[in-house]
């Protein structure tokens, strides 16, 4: 596996002319590795190459009481972060705080990002991020969003593009799996597993008492509930416009 992640990295290296001089992993609240902000910055490069489209990842321990949505999007425009006339792209803002309780995350998207990144499409990418967010697993959680962010991209690319870009898609893939895999496989803990149930059961703590029947299978309806977080960002789409003059749509909650 590592000599794969290896190769993989040299591919997005020789794959990209140049990089941006400016970063677009700003990790201010110190929770990546230098090689994490590496890979992460290899895979947002080679997005923009393919889609020209930004993406910017903020960490902060505290933003002063501003308002997240806020902060992320002037830190977006005036950083001159984005691609084209409309500044197309998307960041996500982290405040790691002090503890639990006390964290926020706001996604805010520019431009063509405001049309590609719709409420549904937000809302599944916070419930793919949120988990990792929750047990302050940051590299995880910053490589699926970026994962995520390239497959929503992915699905723009028109048909009769496909074709050309193929190889340069499939490249972009992989190197952003290597990405997902790297930062999970620092994750897992070395377990053996234990064959059969006795290795698990205290001896005389097992009775059974009652017998029923449990369905295996239902069908869940779920809709997002709408709330205010306290930083006062809504955790839910809204477009609004910065102290910039630029427009943007955002998604703000706690983790």
């Amino acid at each position: 596996m590592k000599k794969i992640i290896i190769l993989l990295s040299l591919l997005l290296i020789l794959c990209i002319p140049a990089l941006a001089d400016q970063s677009r992993v700003i990790d201010e609240a110190d929770v990546l590795t230098a090689d994490e902000e590496f890979r992460l910055e290899q895979a947002i490069a080679l997005i923009g190459q393919e889609h020209q489209f930004d993406v910017v990842l903020l960490t902060k321990t505290s933003i002063d009481g501003k308002v997240p949505r806020y902060y992320a999007a002037d830190y977006y425009d005036y950083g001159g972060f984005g691609y084209g006339d409309t500044h197309d792209g998307i960041i996500i803002l982290l405040v790691t705080g002090a503890g639990v309780g006390d964290r926020d995350y706001t996604i805010v998207m520019t431009g063509r990002g405001e049309t590609i990144f719709n409420d549904d499409v937000v809302y599944d990418i916070e419930d793919d991020i949120l988990p990792d967010l929750r047990m302050s697993n940051y590299s995880s959680a910053m490589a699926r969003f970026v994962t995520d962010v390239n497959a929503r991209l992915a699905d723009y690319t028109p048909a009769r593009r496909t074709a050309k870009v193929a190889p340069i898609l499939l490249i972009v893939g992989l190197g952003i799996g290597a990405i997902v895999a790297f930062a999970l496989k620092a994750q897992m803990k070395s377990v053996h597993r234990k064959h059969g149930a006795a290795n698990y059961v205290r001896d005389g703590s097992f009775q059974l008492t009652r017998v029923q029947d449990i369905y295996l299978y239902t069908t869940t309806t779920r809709r997002k509930i709408e709330t205010q977080s306290s930083g006062g960002g809504h955790s839910g789409g809204g477009g609004f416009t910065g102290s910039s003059g630029t427009h943007h749509t955002s998604h703000s909650g706690k983790f």
